[in-house]
């Protein structure tokens, strides 16, 4: 019986280190785990980077990982700091839309959509098209008919010149075939409370700050921008269901690593963040921020990048938006 103990332990020893060995090198890595955010911290990108950096440390065996801010030029020095770093996989990029408009939006991104590898898509969101309740819209058919009536007559803000809220609103009348002027601000803040306030009659806003002020009646919801209605507004139409068969302007959070990064991390990567992207708590903590899970794994996430860069591409050469 004496010997049962030792011989027990050294199993046990031989077990962990097999499993240790069966870990991938990447998740044994003593240097931590970099997610690169584009924007200072707040809002659902740096809340989504931080869900996943809390949830993919047990995943990756235990590997440190943690959440490093680089604001500026409207994302690309962060999408350039990832472009630029080691092929390691130790850095990693999640992003917005922003990653696609800023390579038709500015003269010299610093960067392509070849110098990444999309790993995977983690949620969705969508804008509201609201108007103050004086300009007694109801509906998009409303606003489209006032503003066909009286060319560049209405005006509408939007979170900045190039914001997806703007590029949005740009598809939008291009297939309703109107002309209203464009009101860029600093930030959805102010612009939610000008509108609000009476000061702007119209204007394309975050699903999540269109559904208080709707319910409180201080503004009217005509329709959202994404494919499917927003589950907080579930009586406010999309645009599509408004007559415009095929549009979907939604704003997406996805994880990428830099081009060239060993495919068997990415696969590890793709696979824990669609892991954690099937959790209720994930579902919880997104929607809290105004955004609805939706994983994408690496191939089909690549295509919708692509598509995504198409449409605005065309759309701010349309508008012949250009910045240093």
């Amino acid at each position: 019986m004496r010997q049962a103990y030792p011989i027990r332990r050294r199993s046990l020893l031989l077990a962990a280190a097999s499993t240790a060995c069966a870990l991938p090198a990447f998740s044994q890595s003593s240097k931590a785990l970099r997610l690169v955010v584009p924007f200072p911290p707040g809002g659902g990108v740096d809340a989504t980077a931080r869900l996943l950096a809390e949830r993919l440390t047990a995943g990756l065996g235990g590997r440190h990982v943690i959440v490093e801010n680089r604001p500026g030029a409207g994302g690309n020095i962060a999408a350039m700091a990832v472009a630029q770093s080691s092929l390691d996989g130790d850095t990693l990029l999640i992003t917005s839309n922003n990653h696609t408009i800023n390579l038709s939006l500015y003269a010299k991104p610093g960067y392509a959509l070849e110098d990444f590898s999309p790993i995977a898509q983690f949620g969705v969101s969508g804008f509201a098209l609201v108007a103050h309740p004086s300009t007694h819209f109801k509906t998009l058919g409303d606003l489209l008919a006032a503003a066909k009536a009286k060319p560049d007559s209405i005006s509408y803000g939007t979170g900045g010149n190039g914001h997806p809220a703007h590029l949005a609103i740009e598809l939008l009348k291009s297939r309703a075939k109107v002309s209203m002027q464009h009101i860029p601000y600093k930030g959805s803040g102010p612009l939610t409370a000008d509108l609000i306030g009476g000061q702007l009659p119209v204007g394309l806003i975050s699903v999540l700050a269109a559904q208080s002020a709707v319910a409180s009646g201080q503004l009217v919801a005509l329709a959202v921008t994404s494919k499917q209605r927003w589950p907080g507004m579930p009586n406010i139409p999309t645009v599509e269901e408004s007559g415009f068969p095929g549009y979907d302007y939604s704003a997406w959070i996805g994880v990428l690593g830099r081009s060239g990064t060993p495919p068997a991390d990415l696969a590890l990567l793709e696979r824990q963040i669609l892991a954690i992207g099937s959790t209720e708590d994930a579902r919880s903590s997104m929607y809290k921020q105004g955004m609805l899970l939706s994983p994408k794994g690496s191939a089909d996430f690549k295509e919708s990048i692509a598509r995504d860069a198409a449409v605005n591409r065309d759309l701010i050469r349309n508008i012949g938006l250009k910045l240093d």
